[in-house]
């Protein structure tokens, strides 16, 4: 697939740029040729997208208008931006001043190419931008993801992160097997909560082991709906070091919660103090020896968080090492190459035989840092354990644009290495294979495989 120099990619940053563009286009045409498996998205049901207006506004909301916030566009006049009410010419005007200075990050890129690929509009400017929302608007109707998804980005399926609702259907699955979250048991405070947990599950919540029965009765619910992993989120909210917590200790916990003795901090405090830590460390450990007795690997957001906020510390891969020790029958697919700490991450899948690194996401978040880390990733970590692509977007226009990014970065890669000769290309050729489909298949079965 050509590409215009403006959204070209390079190894330069890893100090590895490839000389050879035809080598680099070689690899390329035969990743974009090849199926792949998708390993994280949050993209809606097809019939909820298409029943939805959508327009470049809507697309741009996720990620790339993150980036316009930090570049400067301020809460209200953010709130007019998503705002379909707001006259189209205005979110234009309130937008354009700060996508200049985001444009060329990662997420500006991604939007870019989906903008030009799927809907031929080449420069956003106010001049096109009514052009785009036409566009946008006539595709987005029954089709769009066999379209987008299979014929486009030539996605065999995606692993689908999903809390299932009272009234939970299976995901289509042509499109999608599921990744499964439990964290709200985990993070359920006082009466309300547990009502809500009790509501989800028709069960009656009164002890410990109630809650852990209804875990247990939530966590059989999703088999038949699709699911094929389990997925947790809880470095959004807190540290990612869970200690193995006594029962006794955790009753005694759920006991105090009930009767509301410790308030919950509010705002950025609550990422530093659990007044519940006790009761939140064993069940998730309840959860990991759940997937254990389900054979399910458990994928685990590491690293940066999304949005405009959020304490990076507590997403620390390295805080999860006693998982692996304590849980060596289970496979821990650790997210988004942990991003800022890829290196504590190469070292957890290095001596680890049950971690896996997964670069979902992180071709759109910091494209080269994604190219820097597989260049290290292939001289530490043995290659049948890396994840190459997951789109983590709700938007499959956005998808398709990640996916062909995580293409021509993984081809750059590979690329330099042939040239420095450690690896030949027909070896490039094969890894790109292992980490685009090989391996997420064979941690994600897809049931009818």
């Amino acid at each position: 697939m050509e590409r215009r120099a403006f959204l070209s990619y390079s190894a330069a940053a890893a100090g590895a740029a490839p000389k050879s563009a035809a080598l680099v286009n070689r690899l390329e045409s035969a990743f974009t040729k090849l199926e792949i498996v998708d390993t994280h998205e949050h993209l809606l049901p097809e019939a909820e997208r298409t029943a939805q207006p959508v327009d470049f506004f809507t697309l741009a909301g996720h990620y790339a208008l993150n980036d316009v916030i930090s570049a400067g566009l301020g809460k209200d006049d953010a709130a007019r931006v998503r705002d379909p009410k707001t006259p189209l010419a205005e979110r234009w005007r309130l937008f354009e001043p700060h996508w200049k200075s985001a444009r060329f990050t990662g997420y500006g890129q991604c939007l870019r190419i989906a903008m030009r690929d799927i809907y031929e509009v080449e420069e956003l400017s106010a001049g096109t931008i009514a052009r785009l929302n036409e566009a946008i608007g006539a595709k987005n109707k029954p089709g769009l993801y066999e379209d987008v998804l299979k014929r486009r980005a030539r996605i065999a399926y995606a692993v689908l992160d999903q809390s299932f609702g009272a009234k939970a259907v299976r995901p289509d699955p042509r499109y999608f097997v599921v990744a499964a979250r439990f964290d709200r048991f985990v993070t359920a405070r006082g009466r309300s909560g547990i009502r809500s947990l009790e509501e989800l599950t028709g069960e009656s919540i009164a002890t410990l082991a109630d809650l852990k029965r209804a875990l247990e009765k939530d966590f059989q619910r999703a088999k038949p709906l699709g699911m094929i992993a389990v997925k947790s989120a809880l470095a959004y909210q807190r540290e990612l070091f869970f200690d193995d917590v006594p029962q006794a200790e955790a009753e005694r916990e759920f006991e105090a919660m009930m009767r509301g003795e410790r308030p919950s901090p509010s705002g950025f405090q609550s990422a530093l103090h659990r007044p519940y830590r006790k009761l939140e460390d064993h069940l998730f450990h309840h959860i990991i020896r759940l997937a254990a007795e389900h054979r399910l690997a458990v994928q685990i957001h590491t690293g940066l968080l999304a949005g405009n906020s959020g304490y990076t510390p507590n997403t620390n891969p390295s805080h999860l090492t006693n998982l692996f020790a304590l849980y060596p029958q289970v496979t821990f697919d650790l997210f988004h190459i942990g991003y800022p700490y890829q290196s504590e991450m190469a070292v957890l899948a290095k001596l680890y035989p049950n971690v896996c690194i997964d670069f979902c996401w992180a071709h759109i978040v910091a494209p080269h840092a994604a190219q820097r880390a597989l260049d290290e990733f292939l001289e530490t970590v043995p290659a049948n354990k890396i994840l190459g692509f997951g789109g983590d977007y709700r938007f499959a226009e956005l998808t398709y644009a990640h996916a062909a990014m995580a293409r021509r970065n993984i081809a750059e890669t590979l690329a330099a290495r042939v040239e420095r000769g450690t690896i030949r290309e027909d070896d490039a050729a094969e890894l790109g294979r292992m980490f685009l489909y090989d391996n997420p298949a064979r941690l994600f079965p897809h049931p009818a495989a």
